[in-house]
C-alpha cells in the first residue's frame, strides 16, 4: 500500500489504525485487499472533487 500511494510506512499504519483503509491482520502483518485500497482512493477522489466545486 505504501509503495502504491507513495507514502511512508508510518502514514500507512496511521491510515489502518484510523480505519480509513480496511485491512486484515494475519499474524504480525497486515493484508490490504486491492478492493479496499481502491475504495479508499475513490473516497479521497470524491472529497477532492467536492472541495474544488465549492470554491
Amino acid at each position: 500500500m505504501c509503495e502504491v500511494l507513495h507514502i511512508s510506512t508510518k502514514t500507512g499504519y496511521k491510515l489502518i489504525h484510523d480505519e480509513k483503509v480496511q485491512a486484515m491482520k494475519i499474524g504480525r502483518s497486515y493484508r490490504i485487499p486491492k478492493a479496499h485500497l481502491l475504495a479508499y482512493l475513490q473516497i479521497g477522489t470524491r472529497q477532492c472533487r467536492g472541495s474544488n466545486r465549492q470554491r
